[in-house]
């Protein structure tokens, strides 16, 4: 029947559950003063009862628990037991509201029999102090009860909300730490190939140096964001199959079949370009003769379904091999849980297929 708050929480918060403390604290206590009522109506020869003293009485009986709960509230936030295990709290909390249970009798029995006497009362009687005590005792730990259940109800929902928040950082600084490993991983490779070019073929390596400019340029813009436009990334991996052709000396062609529907979806930044690299480097550049890459996106009910097949084929773990396929899968973890796919396998005696799942969210 009681709200609180922590001190920790900002004024206009204290405030509101401050508000709602006390309305929660009138309802409850008023409806118990009609259920009293109410039994007495049932149980007590009904409405020849119900007289003048006994409704000041129940009023009394209302308003005094009603003070007495907010005292034990007071206490109960003075001494911190929200704090305290559940073993050690059960026994202070017990003996609290005995206490405070008799400390309420004390009090009605004192306003009805001496400060504002009641007529149409029974004269006082130990035994029926005692008893009124035992009644109240439960009334008091059902009161109790409610206090701390909200309590334990609101912490439990803030150490949830702390270790999602704490989780969503740490997921955060994964993947920023996982986009940076791209940026010295793909100029590696880059420079390897132009390195290749420059003394034999001057102007093709100016041209890869033009190619490569947009790479960079992609590759360190996409580190802010988590997520890009399939449009965004494809137009990279043109960019990247472009330099790659350079080097292939037409050994390697290359062809696209997207849905124009997909192109606004998102998907991880080079997450296409890894799996062509990944395409290259174990599939293309073991052929003698080169070969031809098929890059396919088709938007299926639930998901994007992106596919890069490529000419040759997979030996023992190459599939798994490399900081960029790693890399992905790790980023395809942090931002889709399971609902995101990555399965490489050989589609054929010839072909090897890269199929990517993007769940549409």
């Amino acid at each position: 029947m009681a709200i609180c708050k922590s001190n920790a929480t900002p004024n206009f918060l204290q405030m509101k559950h401050s508000t709602l403390y006390w309305i929660c604290q009138v309802v409850g206590w008023s409806v118990y003063v009609l259920f009293s009522i109410a039994l007495m109506l049932s149980f007590e020869g009904g409405s020849n009862w119900i007289t003048p003293g006994v409704l000041q009485l129940q009023i009394i009986i209302g308003l005094s628990l009603l003070l007495f709960s907010h005292l034990f509230r007071h206490f109960i936030k003075k001494r911190n037991w929200k704090e305290l295990k559940v073993k050690n709290l059960i026994p202070r909390l017990l003996f609290g509201v005995i206490v405070v249970s008799f400390l309420a009798q004390v009090f009605i029995h004192f306003l009805i029999y001496f400060a504002i006497p009641l007529e149409g009362i029974y004269p006082f009687n130990l035994m029926s102090f005692f008893g009124y005590t035992a009644s109240v005792s439960v009334v008091m730990a059902s009161w109790a009860t409610i206090y701390f259940g909200y309590h334990f109800i609101q912490r439990n929902r803030r150490n949830e909300i702390e270790k999602l928040e704490l989780k969503a950082a740490l997921q955060e600084a994964e993947l920023t730490i996982l986009k940076n490993q791209i940026n010295p991983h793909f100029l590696f490779n880059a420079l390897n190939n132009i390195r290749s070019l420059i003394l034999s073929d001057p102007e093709k390596a100016r041209t890869m140096v033009t190619h490569i400019s947009e790479l960079l340029r992609y590759s360190i813009q996409f580190n802010a964001s988590e997520k890009v436009s399939l449009s965004q990334e494809l137009e990279i991996v043109k960019d990247y199959l472009q330099l790659e052709s350079i080097q292939f000396n037409q050994r390697l062609s290359y062809t696209f079949a997207i849905d124009e529907k997909a192109l606004d979806v998102k998907i991880p930044p080079m997450a296409i370009q890894l799996l062509v690299e990944n395409a290259i480097k174990h599939g293309i550049s073991q052929l003698s003769a080169g070969g031809n890459i098929q890059i396919s996106a088709l938007l299926e009910s639930d998901c994007l379904s992106i596919k890069v097949r490529n000419e040759g084929q997979l030996k023992g773990k190459s599939k798994r091999e490399g900081v960029g396929l790693k890399n992905l899968l790790e980023r395809l973890k942090i931002l889709f849980g399971h609902f995101a796919e990555l399965n490489i396998e050989n589609t054929n005696d010839n072909t090897v297929t890269a199929t990517l799942k993007i769940p549409l969210l």
